[in-house]
């Protein structure tokens, strides 16, 4: 079967989210072509398509199947690649973390699909494609979710060696940058999935809360290839890339003995680190890592499901430093409860933790997540960063005045020399400096507007 798996171009110029590859993608094509099928990949997003474009690419590839990954924050734009995808292809797919979460809804929002997959993907795609194949005659395989047909869940899988690594051969070898990975070219690796931590507001539909891993020497043998090819960073984009130190620090040591010379940043929880793990990572070439703190309020932390307190925030901030590395804070503001008077808290507490950089947001609910799941109404303030359409925020705040703080944090944190100066030379090493005239104006439109 001919198959064409596309991520979607940019919704339009306000649309400032990361290009880095789609490794979700990847992953589901290399099932595939290791099951005889005939794959290509489309990344609207580094390739710079507009949608007229796309429209073309998808009637010129005269595919049997094309197969879109949705998040629920840009749906629509999984929609609408449907909807433009429809004359020109037998069968219609979507799968990711959306129609996961939303379960029969999906076809409610997206009726040009034929069937949607839920949960991990290359067990689950290869096995609808043969169902497809052979008629679509009895149930649909494990995972699968057709109109009108009985669904059974799949557990995920358990053995992440034994799948089949990315099919990055099928992207686009240029067009992918993160603002915070600071040598080119760069990847992604997903080291490890799902996440055991009772976070209330994270949408787990797809990895679960059962944290399974790779070998740390089965990552190794992706880094080295990766490095023989060129690569110069590494993002992992685990939940929680440091949940057993032990594993950390043998890859970090097989870095070291490899000599594989990558940079690289990882996502972490302040209670899975110590100065020990910190300053391995840091000799292993580890740059960054990113840090939920969320707010400063212990019944903010309480409520949303974090697990540690503030002490332990500072700590893990301190020992990082010490380390020589650079930290983000990932911060939330508007929780329900909080005031203003916990806000401007917050922002203090991110001054004092002396994070390099801090990336504020409001509290979506997610239909994938446990905390205002199923509640209607909610406020809608976004930053310039999200990708949202509508964010339905829960927060016991009006919109404007909780459009104000999310304003002034990113001008508290960011209008001071040392920050900007630290934005500016990620900018250059990143090769995020072609794009940044026009994300200053969005950001600065988006400042001026006085609108969430």
């Amino acid at each position: 079967m001919k198959v064409l798996l596309v991520r979607p171009p940019r919704r339009g110029l306000r649309d400032v989210s990361l290009v880095v590859p789609p490794l979700g993608l990847a992953y589901v094509a290399a099932a595939l072509l290791a099951h005889g099928h005939r794959v290509e990949i489309i990344d609207g997003r580094a390739a710079g398509l507009g949608w007229r474009d796309l429209e073309r690419r998808l009637a010129a590839a005269r595919a049997d199947l094309v197969g879109v990954s949705a998040l629920s924050p840009v749906a629509d734009l999984a929609a609408r690649v449907l909807r433009l995808a429809r004359p020109h292809a037998r069968w219609l797919m979507v799968g990711g973390p959306h129609p996961t979460a939303v379960g029969p809804r999906l076809f409610a929002e997206m009726p040009e699909a034929d069937l949607a997959i839920e949960g991990e993907a290359e067990h689950s795609a290869p096995e609808a494609l043969a169902w497809l194949e052979a008629g679509a005659a009895g149930p649909p395989p494990a995972g699968v979710r057709v109109v009108g047909r009985s669904f059974q869940r799949r557990s995920p899988p358990d053995d992440l060696d034994a799948l089949p690594g990315p099919a990055r051969q099928l992207l686009p070898g240029r067009g992918y940058h993160h603002l915070l990975a600071t040598r080119r070219p760069m990847a992604t690796v997903i080291s490890s999935r799902g996440c055991p931590h009772g976070c209330t507001f994270c949408d787990r539909a797809v990895g679960g809360r059962r944290w399974r891993a790779r070998s740390a020497e089965h990552v190794l043998r992706e880094l080295d290839e990766l490095a023989r090819q060129g690569t110069r960073f590494v993002t992992f984009y685990d939940d929680n890339f440091t949940h057993d130190p032990q594993r950390v620090a043998a890859i970090c040591r097989g870095m070291l003995d490899r000599e594989l010379g990558l940079a690289w940043n990882c996502e972490a929880r302040v209670d899975g680190v110590d100065a020990h793990l910190l300053g391995l990572m840091a000799a292993a070439g580890c740059q960054l890592v990113a840090y939920g703190v969320e707010s400063a309020w212990e019944p903010t932390l309480r409520a949303l499901g974090k697990g540690f307190d503030r002490a332990q925030v500072q700590r893990a901030f301190r020992a990082s430093r010490e380390a020589g590395l650079r930290t983000l804070a990932y911060v939330i503001l508007g929780s329900p409860g909080e005031s203003p008077a916990q806000l401007d808290a917050t922002l203090r507490f991110c001054r004092h933790l002396r994070a390099d950089f801090a990336q504020f947001s409001t509290l979506a609910a997610l239909p994938g997540a446990t905390l205002g799941a199923g509640e209607p109404g909610g406020v809608d303030v976004r930053s310039f960063l999200d990708a949202d359409l509508q964010r339905r925020c829960l927060s016991d705040l009006p919109a404007r005045e909780l459009s104000r703080w999310l304003r002034h944090a990113w001008c508290d944190f960011y209008l001071r020399p040392a920050p900007l100066a630290r934005l500016a030379r990620a900018a250059l090493e990143s090769g995020a400096w072609v794009e940044a005239p026009w994300l200053a104006g969005v950001a600065v439109g988006w400042l001026l507007s006085g609108r969430g």
